[in-house]
């Protein structure tokens, strides 16, 4: 599979968030310009850039928009959000959905419908927030353009404790419906950090989720393919059918570049299984990101 790997690490003395943020976001448009060419019944919007000239009081992130050609209850196309700022040093990150026009009843005045409680917002704490002391910072950029699976992931760590380590931006296409998935984990401790959005086609709502599958962390280390999100269902705020039918369930299923460990692994850790491939841990919450394909099976002497 066609992918391409960046490294933007840098010395302590050399990292503001503004200035990472900003440096992502040129890829990131130079991807989603291309995303949307090769996806256009899915078109990706930057509504919000990072401001180059934040201040620590500022807001400095993005607010990123997936219109679907789904068609939400009220008739609307369906909008997709995935909200990370950073305001001094406490990391926002918040997936939703929404439409153009509003919905009765929604989050807040823009009609957006945000995933209830630990679902949706994350916010940083004092141990699991942006440090401004000069920690070096490791840093990468992960993208592909391969039909059907498309996706753009950032991910740093400001050391290898899982409270420094993050994955704010992930794009994917679903493996199951095509739709995108808006997912993003803060630095936090919690083992079920990850939060996502998407539209169940099947159902005509969103689908949106807390944390990977993954097998118990007692268990022999174990890389599950392919990398699912497990869906919250029941979580969904201020929205008319929270309760899906057993019948609508569909999964969220990342593209083939993506594997869960049953480890909250540090940030750069390294596996190599016996197939041939490698992967690279981003954040701390046992997400992995292929580096190199297995080897191509040898048939079998006759």
């Amino acid at each position: 599979m066609s992918r391409t790997l960046l490294d933007i690490s840098r010395l302590g003395t050399d990292v503001t968030w503004p200035s990472v943020a900003v440096e992502v976001n040129g890829y990131l448009q130079t991807w989603i310009a291309a995303a949307n060419t090769q996806v256009n019944q899915h078109q990706l919007r930057i509504a919000t850039a990072p401001n180059p000239n934040a201040t620590a009081s500022d807001p400095c992130g993005w607010r990123l928009e997936a219109i679907l050609s789904q068609r939400t209850p009220g008739g609307s196309p369906a909008l997709l959000l995935l909200e990370v700022f950073l305001t001094g040093t406490i990391v926002e990150i918040r997936p939703g959905i929404g439409n153009l026009e509003p919905f009765v009843g929604a989050d807040n005045q823009q009609g957006w419908v945000f995933p209830a409680a630990d679902v949706g917002t994350s916010t940083g704490t004092s141990s699991g927030s942006w440090s401004t002391t000069p920690l070096p910072l490791t840093a990468q950029l992960g993208w592909s353009l391969e039909p059907g699976s498309e996706y753009f992931v950032f991910a740093y760590s400001q050391h290898r404790f899982s409270n420094r380590q993050a994955v704010p931006l992930l794009i994917a296409r679903d493996q199951v419906s095509a739709n995108w998935i808006l997912a993003a984990s803060p630095p936090s401790t919690t083992l079920d950090a990850l939060r996502a959005v998407s539209w169940n086609a099947r159902s005509g709502q969103p689908a949106g989720s807390r944390t990977l599958l993954r097998e118990n962390s007692t268990a022999p280390i174990q890389i599950r393919q392919p990398a699912e999100l497990v869906l919250a269902t029941t979580d969904w705020s201020a929205y008319e059918s929270a309760n899906e039918p057993a019948q609508f369930w569909q999964p969220l299923l990342l593209p083939p570049d993506f594997a869960a460990l049953n480890l909250s692994s540090a940030a750069m850790s390294y596996f190599k299984p016996p197939d041939g491939s490698e992967w690279l841990a981003i954040g701390g919450h046992g997400l992995l990101l292929r580096t190199k394909d297995a080897a191509p099976s040898t048939p079998a002497a006759p």
